[in-house]
């Protein structure tokens, strides 16, 4: 009954109690966001630049950036003050090819070797039938997924030593997963036996689904891999939006998820809560959150494979097949 209600209440969720305006003045802070050049990425973005922090932001082209940027400084936060002292920085890089990602962190780290913060939100759904990433992973999973596994694994040591002069569980990493892992394959949320469904035939929505339960088992399992060091690492639900991630649907598809979804704006607030809100601390490291800022649970399924060990058995996966990167 109690996941029932959480389900029904991450379709229309009450209003968020931790917002902008909850946020302490960010001057010195640096954060790292993905995909932050649309939807609740920019939206993320947006309330951290006006709350004085240094923010680098991960995009594909020097375009997008360049219009995420103009928007932003623009439109400033809801219960910001004018002007901002922070910046913001571009990270190019393509999460659909693993071979963009060290150039990209590269580039970071040539800027900064602390953050405050990293939000693992940017993400694909339901791309045309066979799309690939340049490294053959079906999309979702590469882009949702690995990308982001070989991205963490490249800025873990930078994370755990930003947390060490800060107060514990201040430095946070949060997995932006989706509602969609109550739809992900098999009894364990992944399909072990063809994870990229070269030879099984399933929806691209239950290929989303499951790219969603891989984000909780990569954040799960950061967190038991970071435990002790200061680092939370979070995963979370955040909610249903009206932003470009629906641009593959058809278009009565599109017009019906509108129906439920909301301003990208109320998902941020999600990720902030995540990112900031005093009531987590230590011992809930590997939390999840649902909409817009509650502490909650994943999926039967996903909890099924978390005490089945899937969230170690994802990681070593990976490690083992993206160690060239």
């Amino acid at each position: 009954m109690a996941q029932l209600w959480q389900t029904l209440t991450e379709v229309y969720p009450p209003e968020p109690k931790f917002t902008e305006k909850d946020l302490p003045d960010l001057s010195g802070k640096v954060y790292l966001v993905t995909g932050a050049t649309s939807g609740i990425g920019l939206e993320l973005a947006r309330v951290l630049y006006w709350k004085n922090a240094t923010v680098f932001a991960t995009t594909r082209t020097q375009t997008a950036f360049d219009q995420a940027y103009e928007d932003i400084m623009a439109t400033p936060a809801r219960g910001s003050h004018p002007p901002s002292s922070g910046a913001i920085f571009a990270v190019t890089m393509d999460l659909s090819d693993l071979t963009t990602i060290k150039p990209g962190v590269d580039s970071l780290l040539e800027r900064t070797q602390h953050l405050d913060g990293v939000w693992y939100n940017a993400g694909v759904m339901e791309p045309p039938e066979g799309a690939k990433t340049v490294q053959n992973y079906e999309l979702q999973w590469g882009v949702n997924v690995v990308a982001h596994y070989v991205l963490n694994r490249y800025l873990t040591e930078t994370i755990i030593n930003s947390a060490q002069d800060q107060p514990a569980g201040s430095v946070r990493v949060v997995w932006v997963a989706s509602d969609a892992n109550n739809f992900a394959p098999a009894e364990e949320g992944i399909n072990w036996d063809d994870i990229n469904y070269e030879h099984t035939q399933a929806s691209q929505f239950t290929k989303y689904g499951q790219s969603k339960a891989g984000d909780i088992l990569l954040g799960t399992e950061f967190a038991q891999r970071v435990t002790g060091t200061g680092v939370l690492s979070l995963s979370l639900n955040p909610g249903h939006l009206k932003t470009k991630l629906f641009r593959e649907m058809s278009s009565w598809r599109q017009t019906l998820a509108d129906t439920f979804s909301f301003t990208p704006r109320l998902g941020a607030m999600t990720l902030i809560f995540a990112g900031f809100s005093p009531r987590i601390s230590e011992k809930d490291n590997g939390a999840y959150f649902v909409p817009w800022g509650r502490f909650g649970t994943p999926s039967a399924k996903v909890q099924k494979g978390l005490a089945a060990g899937s969230s170690r058995r994802l990681w070593e996966l990976l490690q083992s097949e993206t160690e060239m990167y």
